[in-house]
C-alpha cells in the first residue's frame, strides 16, 4: 500500500479542493445564475459528450491499464504500444462520429421537445468529445506509470475553476450561456494539451518513430478486450446518466436541472473512492501479471473500509447542513424540502458503489472480465425500464430510487462472483461499526444548537460532527492505515 497510501492521500487533498470549488459552483453560482433549466441543459451537455466520447474511445484506457505492463520499457517508447492504441482511439472516434451526425434526426427528435437547447448545441458535442478522450487517453497513460496528481490538478481543479470564472463573467454581462458552452469545451482542450506536455516532459513517453513489437494476434486479443470493456464501460457510464438522459427526455430541463443538483451535491461521497482508484487500477493489474494474489486481496479489503469510513462521514455530514444548504443556494426552484429525498436516495446508492471497492477492477483486470460486460448490459437493462417506468410517476425520486436499485445489484453480483471465485471479500464487523459511529456522529451534529450566522454555523456543526466521528473510528481502530496516519501527525506534532 506505500505507492497507494502516497499518491492517495495527495489526490484526496487536490479532489476535496475541486470538491470545495464544485461546491461554490453548484451550490452558490449555478442556480442564480443560470436557472434551473439551463443548468440541466449544461448537465445533458456532460452526459452526452461523456457517453460519446466513452464510445469513441474504443476501450482504449482500459487496454492500457491491462496490457501496459507487458510492454512497458525504459526509453520511454514502450515497444511502439502506446502509438497503437492512440490510433485505435483515433479511429473509434471517426466512427463514432460518423454515426452521430447519420442518427441526428433521431436523436434530436427524442429531445426537440423537452431540451430545445440540445438541438441547438448539436454540433457542439463532437469537439468536447475529441477532448474529453484526448484527456481521459492521456489521464490513463500517466495513471499506467503512477502519474496521476497532475492530471487530477487539471480536471478537478483547473477546470473547476474555469467553470467558476466563467459564471462569474456571465454576472457581469460579459458572457452569454452560449458562450459559456463554447468555453467549457475550449477549457477542455486546453487541459487535454497541458497534459500532454507534462507526459512529454517527464520522459515517460516519447513521440517519434517506433518499431512495434505487438504481433497481429495480440492486437486482435487487445481489440477484443477493449470491445468488451468498451461496452461494459459504457454501459456503466449510461448508468450514470442515464437518469439525466431520460429526465430530459421524458420530463423537462428544469426537473433534469433540480435531480442534477442534487447527483452533483450527492457525488462528493465519491470523492475518495475516485483518489484511490486513480492508483489501486494499475497496482491490480501489475498484481494480475505477477499473480500475487494476497495483494489484490490486502487492497481490496483496506480501500472498502478506508472509503466507506470517508464517504460516510461525507454523506452525515451534507445531510446536517441540509437547512444551511438551502440558505446558501437562494433559489427556491432546488431548495424545496421535498427534493431533499433525492440526495438521501442517491447518497446511498455511492455509499454501496464505493464500499465495495474495487469489485469491478478486479474482475475487469482479470481474465474473467467479459463477466463484468454481461452483468452491466443486465443491470443497465435494469436501470433503463426502471427509469422508464418510475418517471411518469415519480419524476426525479424514480430516477434516484433506479439508480440506487442498479447499483446496489451491480455491486452485490461482482462482490459475489468475486468471493466465490477467487476467495476474497473486503467486509467484516468493522464495517457495520462505521454505520454506528456515523448514526452516533449525525445524532450530535444534527441536535446541535443553531448558529445565527450560516457560515459559522457549517463550521461549527461540522466540526462538531468530524470531531466525533474521527474520535470513535480511531479508537475503534476501524482502519490500520487511518491510524497509522494519524499516529505519524501526532508524532511529528509532539515532536515540535
Amino acid at each position: 500500500m506505500g505507492i497507494v497510501k502516497q499518491q492517495a492521500y495527495k489526490n484526496t487533498l487536490v479532489l476535496y479542493l475541486g470538491m470545495a470549488i464544485a461546491y461554490i459552483n453548484t451550490v452558490l453560482l449555478f442556480p442564480p445564475i443560470v436557472g434551473d433549466n439551463n443548468f440541466g441543459f449544461y448537465n445533458l451537455v456532460i452526459s452526452v459528450s461523456v457517453l460519446y466520447s466513452l464510445v469513441s474511445a474504443m476501450g482504449v484506457p482500459s487496454i492500457i491499464a491491462r496490457y501496459f505492463p507487458f510492454y512497458r520499457t525504459e526509453d520511454g517508447k514502450h515497444n511502439g504500444f502506446i502509438h497503437w492504441v492512440a490510433f485505435l482511439a483515433l479511429i473509434g472516434f471517426s466512427v463514432a462520429t460518423a454515426l452521430y451526425l447519420v442518427f441526428k434526426p433521431a436523436i434530436i427528435g427524442a429531445y426537440a421537445q423537452s431540451s430545445p437547447l440540445f438541438v441547438k448545441y448539436y454540433y457542439y458535442m463532437i469537439p468536447l468529445a475529441l477532448f474529453i478522450i484526448a484527456f481521459n487517453f492521456l489521464e490513463m497513460m500517466g495513471r499506467a506509470v503512477y502519474r496521476t496528481i497532475f492530471s487530477n490538478i487539471l480536471q478537478f481543479v483547473v477546470l473547476r475553476l474555469a467553470t467558476t470564472i466563467m459564471l462569474l463573467m456571465i454576472t457581469q454581462k460579459w458572457l452569454t450561456f452560449e458562450g459559456f458552452i463554447f468555453g467549457y469545451i475550449i477549457v477542455n482542450g486546453i487541459i487535454s494539451l497541458i497534459l500532454l506536455i507534462n507526459l512529454l516532459v517527464s520522459g515517460s513517453f516519447k513521440l517519434g518513430s517506433v518499431t512495434s513489437t505487438l504481433t497481429g494476434d495480440k492486437k486482435q486479443e487487445m481489440i477484443n478486450f477493449g470491445m468488451f470493456t468498451l461496452v461494459s464501460g459504457s454501459v456503466y457510464t449510461l448508468l450514470q446518466k442515464v437518469d439525466t438522459l431520460m429526465l430530459s427526455s421524458m420530463a423537462s430541463d428544469a426537473v433534469t436541472g433540480v435531480y442534477s443538483w442534487y447527483f452533483n451535491i450527492a457525488m462528493v461521497i465519491s470523492i475518495p473512492a475516485q483518489a484511490l482508484s486513480r492508483t489501486t487500477y494499475a497496482i491490480v493489474a501489475d498484481s494480475w501479471r505477477t499473480k500475487n494474489m494476497a495483494n489484490i486481496a490486502d487492497i481490496y479489503a483496506k480501500t472498502s473500509i478506508i472509503q466507506l469510513v470517508v464517504g460516510m462521514l461525507l454523506f452525515i455530514g451534507i445531510f446536517i447542513n441540509r437547512d444551511n444548504l438551502y440558505a446558501l443556494a437562494r433559489n427556491k426552484d432546488f431548495t424545496d424540502p421535498k427534493y431533499f429525498m433525492l440526495f438521501i436516495v442517491i447518497g446511498l446508492g455511492f455509499l454501496a458503489d464505493i464500499t465495495g471497492g474495487l469489485n469491478s477492477y478486479i474482475i475487469t483486470t482479470s481474465h474473467k472480465y467479459r463477466l463484468v460486460t454481461l452483468i452491466t448490459v443486465i443491470m443497465c437493462v435494469i436501470c433503463v425500464i426502471l427509469n422508464y417506468l418510475l418517471i411518469p410517476i415519480y419524476e426525479g425520486l424514480g430516477s434516484a430510487i433506479a439508480y440506487f436499485i442498479t447499483i446496489v445489484g451491480m455491486n452485490f453480483a461482482t462482490w459475489l462472483y468475486i468471493k466465490i471465485r477467487f476467495k476474497m471479500q473486503p467486509f467484516t464487523y468493522k464495517h457495520l461499526l462505521v454505520v454506528v459511529i456515523a448514526a452516533i456522529s449525525y445524532f450530535i451534529g444534527f441536535n446541535f444548537w443553531r448558529l445565527p450566522n450560516v457560515w459559522l454555523d457549517i463550521m461549527a456543526r461540522s466540526g462538531v460532527t468530524a470531531l466525533v466521528y474521527a474520535v470513535l473510528t480511531y479508537l475503534f481502530k476501524i482502519s490500520a492505515d487511518v491510524n497509522e496516519k494519524v499516529d505519524e501527525l501526532i508524532a511529528k506534532f509532539v515532536r515540535r
